[in-house]
Parts: structure tokens; sequence; C-alpha cells
């Protein structure tokens, strides 16, 4: 395991943990009570890539949903995927989107170093990703787009 990946998988940790020792009813009877339970069951770990490929350009920073719906829009070969990152260097992991290729490579336009960064996120179905560009919020912030994959579950949209 990467020393990012080991940030990332140490940062969900102990989002799941505060989620135990709040004991908050809120949620009780659904699939998932956070979006950190629902990432930690259906997520996996991304490989990031050296280099964006040819004909993909970097895109402005701190607009990762906006840019990976966009991409996935410009190049139907590859796919939306959200979840959590940390980049190379940093402390904490994020929310954030990317896009994948078939081989499960992630292509990131809004970061410029990948290569020590960690990606952990879900390929969401087709119908639950973004159909128009949304600067700011994923899926899996947005509360009505959260809320049903927390209360049906992942498996519930397959």
């Amino acid at each position: 395991m990467s020393l990012a990946q080991r940030v990332l998988t140490d940062w969900q940790d102990m989002h799941i943990a505060l989620m135990d020792q709040r004991a908050h009813r809120g949620t009780e009877g659904w699939a998932h009570r956070s979006v950190h339970e629902l990432v930690a069951a259906h997520g996996q770990w991304f490989v990031p890539s050296a280099d964006l490929p040819a004909g993909i350009r970097p895109m402005p920073e701190k607009e990762c949903f906006a840019n990976a719906a966009d991409l996935e829009r410009d190049h139907p070969h590859l796919v939306y995927t959200e979840g959590f990152a940390v980049a190379s260097g940093s402390p904490v992991g994020v929310a954030h989107a990317w896009c994948t290729d078939r081989a499960g490579r992630v292509v990131d336009s809004t970061w410029s170093d990948q290569k020590r960064s960690a990606y952990l996120g879900i390929v969401l179905p087709s119908d639950t990703r973004p159909q128009r560009q949304r600067v700011w919020g994923g899926v899996l912030e947005s509360p009505e787009t959260l809320f049903p994959l927390l209360r049906n579950g992942l498996d519930s949209v397959r």
C-alpha cells in the first residue's frame, strides 16, 4: 500500500469511527449511514496515471466534478468515477471525481500530479452520473442523489 493510500485509508476509517461514536440514529435502517460507509462497501482503488493521455488537456482546479463529467461526455471510452482521493503530499482525503479507462487507470484532468496520489471510488451507474455540467458538488455530495444511494444501497440502482 502506498503512503497516499495509507493516508486515505486512515482518513476514511476515522470518519467511519466517528459515525460509530456518535451513534446517530437519523439513518437507522438505511443501507449505509454515510458516504464514507458507501465508498468503503462499494469502492475500489484506482491506479493513477503517470500523465494525461494524448488528446486530454488539463482543466480548471477545484472543478473536478464538472471536469470529470465533461471528460466522460467528450471521451466515450472513459467513465465518470467519484469517491475520495488524496493528492500527492496531502495529509487528508477529499471528495473528488475523475474518469477511469477500461483498464481501471485514473484519468484526472483536474490534478497535475497524479503519480503519488491515491484514488478510492465508485464507477457510478450511468443513470446516477451527472447529465449536465455541475461546477460544484458531485453525486456523492448532493443530498438529492446521495440520500437514495445511502437509503437503498448502490445495488438497488444497478
